[in-house]
C-alpha cells in the first residue's frame, strides 16, 4: 500500500469510529426510554434489558456502518481540502482519482462486511430479541400453529392441498390432517389422518383414511388403521417453522426458499421480493455513500467538520426517503421489486458518477 493510500486511510478512522458510535446512539436513544419504561412496569431485571440492546446492535449496525462511512468519507477528505492538503497532492501529479481509490476501497469493505453481519448474525438476533421480548412480558411465543394450509399448483390449477388443524414444530408433528389431491379442479383422492409424524426419512400418517374416486364417481376406501404410511408433502418441518418468520428472521437464502414455496402455493411474493432485494441493497449504502461522498467532501474547505456532518445528514435522509418511497411503490405493485429496493442505490451512484467526473476534471 502506498504511502498516500496510508494517510488517507488513517485519516478516516477516527471519523468512522465516531459515526459509527453517534449514529448507534441515535438509534439506541429511540428505543431506550420505551424498554425501560416496560421493564420498570414489569419489574424485569436490568440485565434482560441488556440482552434487549445486545440482541438489537447487529440490526442497528447495518444501518450505522453506510452513515459513518459517508461521515467518514466527508470529514477525512474536507479536513484534506481545508488545509490545501488535496492541492500539494495534485501538485505532486496525483489525480484526484487516485486520490479517492483508498476511499472507495474501504465503501466497498465495509459494505462486504455489512452484507455478512445482515446474514450470518441479524436473523438470528432479531429473533432472540422477540423471544427475550416476550419472556420479560411473561409471554411466550407460540411453538403450535394452527390452522395450518399447504397448496401446491400445477399451472394455474391446484393441483392438491393440505389442512392441519395444528402443527407442533417441537415434536415436528401435524394433527387432524386432511389432504385433497385435484384433477382438473375435481377431488381424485382425499386422505384423513389424526397425525402426521415427520422423521429423517420423511412424512408418515398414522392411521389414516384415504377415499379414491374413479371417473364414475364410485369411491375406493382405504384404511390403514394401527399402521403407518409415507406420504408425500413436498415440505419439510423447518420450511413450515420459516413460513412462520418475518422476512427480518430470515436469512437470504431462507427468504428464498420462503418465496418459492409460496410461490408453488400460488400465494403472492411481492413483498417479499422487495424484502430480498433490500437484504443485498442496504449493505451496498456503504460504497454508495463512499462513491458519493468522496466529491462532495472534495468540495468542502474551512468549516470542514460542520459541513461535513451536515452533508451526510443530508444525503442520508435523502437516501432512505427515496429508499422508503421505493419499497413502498414496489410493494404497492407500481415498481418490479428490484427496482423499487435499488432505487435509492441507482440513483445516488448516478449522482457520484456524475459529482466524480466533474471533479476529476477540474
Amino acid at each position: 500500500m502506498r504511502i498516500l493510500d496510508r494517510y488517507v486511510l488513517k485519516e478516516m478512522v477516527m471519523p468512522m469510529l465516531f459515526g459509527i458510535c453517534a449514529f448507534t446512539s441515535l438509534f439506541i436513544g429511540t428505543d431506550l426510554l420505551r424498554v425501560v419504561t416496560i421493564a420498570m412496569d414489569l419489574g424485569a431485571p436490568l440485565l434482560m434489558v441488556g440482552k434487549l440492546f445486545l440482541f438489537q446492535m447487529p440490526q442497528i449496525i447495518v444501518w450505522t456502518f453506510p452513515m459513518a462511512v459517508l461521515l467518514s468519507v466527508l470529514l477525512a477528505l474536507s479536513r484534506l481540502s481545508a488545509n490545501s492538503e488535496l492541492v500539494a497532492m495534485q501538485a505532486g501529479g496525483v489525480g484526484f482519482y487516485r486520490i479517492v481509490v483508498p476511499v472507495l476501497v474501504v465503501g466497498l469493505v465495509m459494505s462486504g462486511l455489512t452484507l455478512v453481519i445482515n446474514e450470518a448474525v441479524v436473523p438470528a438476533a432479531n429473533i432472540a430479541y422477540k423471544l427475550t421480548f416476550a419472556e420479560m412480558r411473561g409471554q411466550t411465543l407460540p411453538r403450535v400453529t394452527s390452522n395450518v394450509i399447504l397448496k401446491r399448483y400445477k399451472g394455474n390449477l391446484l393441483e392438491w392441498f393440505l389442512y392441519a388443524a395444528r402443527f407442533d414444530s417441537q415434536s415436528q408433528t401435524m394433527e387432524d390432517v386432511a389432504m385433497v389431491s385435484l384433477d382438473r379442479s375435481r377431488p381424485r383422492e382425499t386422505t384423513y389422518a389424526p397425525r402426521i409424524v415427520w422423521d429423517e426419512s420423511g412424512w408418515f400418517m398414522e392411521n389414516g383414511v384415504t377415499h379414491f374416486y374413479d371417473e364414475a364417481g364410485e369411491t375406493v376406501t382405504m384404511r390403514f388403521a394401527g399402521g403407518r404410511q409415507p406420504v408425500d408433502i413436498g415440505q419439510k418441518p423447518r420450511d413450515i417453522v420459516a413460513s412462520q418468520k418475518a422476512p427480518d428472521e430470515m436469512n437470504i437464502k431462507e427468504l428464498s426458499r420462503h418465496m418459492e414455496i409460496l410461490r408453488s402455493q400460488g400465494k403472492e411474493t411481492t413483498k417479499l421480493e422487495v424484502e430480498w432485494h433490500l437484504k443485498w441493497a442496504i449493505p451496498m449504502a456503504s460504497l454508495v455513500f463512499a462513491l458519493v461522498g468522496a466529491p462532495l467532501g472534495i468540495q468542502s474547505h474551512r468549516s470542514a467538520s460542520s459541513v461535513g456532518f451536515g452533508l451526510s445528514i443530508i444525503v442520508i435522509f435523502i437516501y432512505y426517503v427515496i429508499m422508503t418511497a421505493g419499497s413502498a411503490l414496489a410493494q404497492g405493485g407500481y415498481l418490479p421489486p428490484f427496482l423499487g429496493a435499488w432505487v435509492q442505490n441507482i440513483v445516488m451512484v448516478t449522482v457520484g458518477l456524475v459529482f466524480m467526473y466533474k471533479t476529476g476534471r477540474k
